[in-house]
């Protein structure tokens, strides 16, 4: 299969990985492995395997790909093809020579693309720790995106035709509507009110690229999705992004009002 979006496990060397942050533990995503091509040795990816975690491929998939098309800048993320225990697993290329990111220390670039990152992080509904990195260019990064879009473990299982999935979620509606509104006008009010206009203007803008979002963009990733995920998690995902435009149209006239009566 050669596409973009995969990558064949047999055409690369793979040994465990300790994640720096959790040394004496496997952390969110379960365990890691290393992986470098056969031919390219510096071509190198972090991998979350997907047998115990099957959401994780997907949605860090996904949101590279979303967080792509509003133009921000991540780790690229390719699914896993010529293993069956790689199957559902996220290659995600590995960023050597990385450091912390300080707000405090930070480049007027990055300042502002820490903003929109956390404005993204609203409107995906993350659940994920906040891991922002710089890379070897000076380039600001977010790592572990696989808690967003409101797609768990039982959310896969759901869409398996698994029972235990629907036990969990009787209701696919219910995690599909939770958008957590108030976190919108909570995080721009503490952003603008600690960090100064820059980082509310930053924010807004990508509530603002989000509300305009493009979703026919997203469909040659929900056809390779199909490959190996049932096409019901496309049309989830799809729905998703749909009610958090939406969402965002809704708070950016909320905010235009604000600004109106000041």
């Amino acid at each position: 299969m050669t596409n973009i979006n995969f990558i064949d496990a047999r055409k690369l060397i793979f040994k465990p990985f300790q994640h720096p942050l959790h040394p004496d533990e496997t952390g969110d995503s379960g365990a890691l492995e290393f992986a470098a091509s056969k031919t390219d040795p510096s071509e190198q990816y972090i991998v979350k395997l997907g047998n115990t975690y099957p959401e994780v491929a997907c949605n860090e998939f996904l949101y590279h790909k979303v967080s792509d098309a509003l133009g921000m800048y991540t780790q690229n993320v390719k699914l896993i093809t010529g293993n069956k225990n790689y199957r559902r697993s996220a290659a995600i290329r590995y960023a050597p020579n990385i450091k912390l990111f300080s707000l405090y220390e930070s480049s007027e670039e990055n300042y502002r693309a820490f903003f929109e990152f956390e404005a993204l992080y609203v409107i995906l509904n993350e659940m994920d720790s906040n891991e922002y990195y710089l890379d070897e260019q000076g380039r600001l990064f977010k790592l572990d995106n696989a808690a967003s879009f409101t797609v768990e473990q039982t959310t896969i299982m759901l869409f398996d035709g698994n029972p235990i999935g629907r036990l969990l979620i009787p209701d696919i509606r219910v995690p599909l509507n939770a958008v957590d509104y108030d976190w919108y006008g909570l995080k721009y009010d503490v952003f603008s009110r600690e960090h100064g206009e820059e980082a509310g203007k930053a924010y807004l803008s990508v509530m603002q690229r989000f509300s305009e979002f493009d979703e026919t963009v997203l469909y040659e990733a929900y056809e390779d999705l199909e490959k190996q995920y049932p096409k019901a998690l496309s049309h989830y995902y799809n729905d998703f992004i749909r009610i958090r435009k939406k969402t965002c149209r809704r708070f950016l006239g909320e905010v235009d009002g604000r600004k109106a009566k000041e």
